[in-house]
């Protein structure tokens, strides 16, 4: 934003806060001397101050003490209430009020460094004590004080600076609140999707191995079919393939060096199981409501870890649920129930669901590679995720456990069992 920009939008918000003041300062009561008046503008003027600590207070108090004035002085010049001297008078004092309410806290409070509600409370506090007492004095013409004046004063300046910072400090806090949910949230989601592509990382890894084999295989079978006959083609197509699957190999590695640096969080290594939980239900919740479905999920767990590996464990949940959520589908009163055991040396992990179960001449074959039911019926693609099998391996290998099923009828549950040294204390592939 240009200076010019910046400062039409700082003359706007004073304008804004001037005007807004201007109109408060007429719900008022008159008390001590005849043009001495309380006003609920003294409330809001914190308030606005609190939420633009920004702005210079000096311009911003000068502009209230233009309008507020006319306003006031206008109102009474039309109900020929007072002469006008007196009418002059009184614009003086409140001109003089909001003057010394900008100075006092722009010396005490805006121009220093550190600041926080404390002090901003105090400030206020003697802004309006201070101010108060310049504006009895004028029009008391600095006579005729008295030690009540000065208690009733006090007390005036302290309930409207509690009310003002209630009323301040608790819309920050409240805001702040639901700021932090949101940070959270999206926070939940990175994580689960820094799980998701670990989880594809993983296994593009594993399959380095396989494309070496092919590259290998290729590679010897040129060297064989080069000793039998050198001018064969085909050894040249051996070798062809050979040098293609390198740089296959290469892209790939490239591409797996790339997703790792993206998606690497530092100090991260362990994570509160319950803070697994929470990531895994946002993602699931967040699907059925994206599906419309009616789908209830509750977990029990009354175990606290700190898990290893925590991106593969959120993979593994998150993909079961799924699988569950998938099963339920359009049926009312689905329940998905997530329940979390301590067997010792084991955790087991439960998921459950009330969907159709699965049909038993596939239940043996869901943890075969490559298995799915799930596919577009239009372009027969495949959708995305690890899939079952994938879950199995990851569980056996970083976790040293095991997934059974068990569906007979309607319902499906899901049993994971992980072996809770690994789950505490890992071993990084």
């Amino acid at each position: 934003m240009s200076f010019f920009s910046r400062n039409i939008n700082q003359i706007k918000r004073i304008s804004i806060a001037a005007t807004c003041i201007a109109l408060a300062a007429q719900i008022n009561m008159t008390i001590f001397s005849d043009g001495f008046i309380l006003t609920l503008s003294v409330i809001l003027l914190p308030i606005f101050l609190y939420f633009n600590d920004d702005l210079n207070p000096i311009p911003l108090t000068f502009g209230i003490a233009i309008v507020s004035p006319f306003f006031r002085g206008l109102l009474l010049f039309i109900t020929n209430s007072y002469a006008i001297e007196t009418i002059a008078q009184y614009i003086f004092t409140d001109i003089a009020f909001y003057l010394c309410y900008g100075c006092v806290y722009y010396f005490l409070y805006w121009h220093r460094t550190y600041r926080n509600d404390s002090s901003f409370f105090f400030t206020i506090l003697l802004c309006d004590y201070i101010s108060n007492i310049l504006e009895v004095s004028l029009l008391l013409n600095f006579s005729d004080y008295s030690l009540r004046i000065f208690k009733i004063l006090f007390l005036v300046a302290l309930l409207r600076s509690l009310i003002s910072c209630f009323i301040a400090f608790l819309y920050h806090y409240f805001t702040l609140m639901i700021r932090k949910e949101s940070h959270e949230q999206r926070y939940y989601y990175f994580l689960w999707s820094v799980s998701a592509v670990k989880s594809e990382v993983y296994f593009m890894n594993k399959n380095i191995n396989e494309i070496e084999r092919i590259m290998k295989n290729a590679y010897l079978l040129n060297k064989e079919l080069s000793n039998e006959n050198p001018s064969s083609k085909n050894g040249v197509i051996a070798l062809d393939i050979a040098r293609d699957v390198h740089e296959v190999k290469k892209d790939y590695q490239n591409v797996i060096k790339g997703l790792g640096s993206y998606f690497e969080v530092e100090n991260d290594s362990f994570m509160r199981l319950c803070d697994i939980l929470k990531i895994v239900l946002m993602h699931s919740r967040s699907l059925i409501r994206e599906r419309k479905l009616d789908i209830l999920i509750t977990v029990k767990n009354q175990i606290d870890l700190q898990i290893n590996n925590h991106y593969y464990l959120v993979s593994i949940l998150s993909n079961i649920i799924a699988n569950s959520i998938d099963a339920i589908g359009k049926q009312h009163g689905g329940s998905i129930t997530v329940i979390v055991t301590d067997q010792g040396e084991q955790l087991l992990i439960s998921i459950s669901d009330n969907g159709p179960g699965i049909p038993s001449e596939i239940k043996d074959m869901i943890f075969q590679p490559g298995f799915s039911t799930k596919f577009n019926q239009y372009t027969g693609d495949i959708y995305r995720g690890i899939g079952l099998s994938h879950v199995k391996i990851i569980v056996a290998e970083q976790f040293g456990g095991n997934i059974k099923v068990v569906s007979e009828g309607k319902g499906t549950i899901f049993f994971l069992t992980f072996n809770k040294g690994k789950l505490t204390m890992g071993e990084q592939s």
